[in-house]
């Protein structure tokens, strides 16, 4: 980690908890005044560490029951190939998440549904469609053990 010292690692560490918290409520828990709060805050997102401030929904909330992990294999690993992969997913809206990766598979996916029947209709009519995929694999969620966004500074 370059450039941060001790003060900035709190930051970072109270803003992931909440990224709500005010400049007012940040200046007194660091003992700082506001203005060298904000000039911080700044620098940290000017630099890359922080990304973006997000709301983190509860996907059962929202009626997605079904988390299912999805190892993909393409028939060739040329840029073009990727690349047209990495497109296509992109535009489904039920994955969360997609990795290219080492290994027997190329890419790894997350996948949220509302439940089987929906899963089922996500891979025969989007996924299963998307070119130079030779053969995926299908992992189902009983439980969720960990899920943390947090980094420990």
């Amino acid at each position: 980690m370059r450039n941060i010292d001790e003060i900035d690692r709190k930051l970072l560490n109270i803003l992931q908890d909440n990224s709500r918290v005010t400049i007012r409520e940040l200046s007194e828990r660091l003992h700082l005044s506001t203005t060298p709060i904000h000039e911080r805050i700044k620098k940290l997102e000017k630099n890359g560490y922080i990304k973006r401030y997000i709301t983190l929904l509860d996907p059962k909330a929202l009626g997605k029951k079904l988390t299912v992990f999805i190892s993909v294999s393409l028939s060739s690993h040329t840029k073009e190939v990727v690349d047209a992969f990495e497109h296509e997913v992109k535009k489904l809206p039920e994955v969360m998440e997609c990795y290219y990766v080492s290994g027997n598979w190329d890419f790894l996916l997350k996948v949220q549904c509302n439940d089987m029947e929906d899963y089922h209709n996500f891979v025969i009519h989007k996924f299963s469609v998307i070119k130079n995929i030779t053969q995926f694999y299908s992992s189902f969620v009983m439980s969720e053990s960990k899920q943390t966004y947090k980094y420990e500074l």
